[in-house]
């Protein structure tokens, strides 16, 4: 059976394991689907995505599965800091469509994830944005800690001189490509879009519990996650890319 939301807040769609499909998110239809009771095996996550989408190799370590852990260690992310709204690899040229996290360990109290879409109407005329590498590396809110200066260095390089238009546009209609992470914009105009996309009342809070999988279009939605130091949490991170886009 499947379950939409339909208040104030960004719409997603409720899905059990035994009857995912992720079309409704391949046709715009949706922007966020949560699936409850996913099997533990990165092999049936992988399947399941790629029949809908291209596996993507994630940054900083071209790993498919990412590790999200509060201590971070062995080159995982962390997951114990408030990160910031972000789109995950908006800093490169060719961001991913859309990114899954599924919850192996949720043991006590560990926080939400916070989701909320960029469907809105842009208080600022369409423009060419690039990103502000400097800040968003060296921010502390970042979920990966630079093994070194010269690491921070090469990824900066890396993805220096990207831009990206404002007003983006798919088949379910027009949205910001904005997050404040690292969108590099002028203080009142960032002000501006800030206030009406982060408004309270348009916030999914995802409450974790163990097998949950959650997929969302990364390009037309921002996400962040709410900062925990007690029990436990292990999420694996998976991201893919529009096959018609290959």
């Amino acid at each position: 059976m499947q379950e939409v939301n339909l208040g104030g807040m960004m719409d997603y769609l409720t899905q059990e394991w035994n009857n995912r499909d992720l079309t409704p998110l391949v046709n715009n239809d949706i922007d966020l689907i949560v699936i409850k009771n996913a099997p533990a095996s990165q092999l049936k996550l992988f399947n399941f995505l790629t029949s809908y989408y291209e596996i993507a190799a994630q940054d900083p370590m071209d790993k498919i599965f990412m590790d999200i852990t509060l201590t971070g260690v062995h080159h995982e992310l962390y997951g114990n800091t408030n990160l910031e709204w972000h789109i995950d690899k908006g800093y490169t040229q060719r961001p991913v469509n859309v990114t899954g996290l599924y919850a192996l360990e949720i043991e006590g109290n560990v926080g939400d994830t916070l989701y909320v879409d960029n469907r809105i109407e842009c208080p600022i005329e369409n423009k060419k944005i690039t990103v502000d590498m400097e800040r968003f590396t060296s921010n502390e809110r970042y979920g990966y800690k630079f093994r070194s200066e010269v690491e921070r260095r090469w990824f900066r390089r890396k993805h220096r001189n990207i831009w990206h238009d404002l007003i983006q546009e798919d088949k379910k209609g027009k949205y910001v490509y904005y997050c404040e992470a690292y969108t590099e914009l002028p203080k009142e105009e960032k002000d501006a879009i800030e206030k009406l996309l982060y408004d309270p009342s348009r916030i999914y809070y995802h409450q974790w519990e163990k097998g949950d999988f959650v997929v969302a279009n990364n390009k037309a939605t921002n996400h962040k996650r709410e900062s925990t130091s007690s029990g436990k949490r292990h999420l694996w991170k998976i991201e893919g890319f529009d096959k018609q886009s290959i």
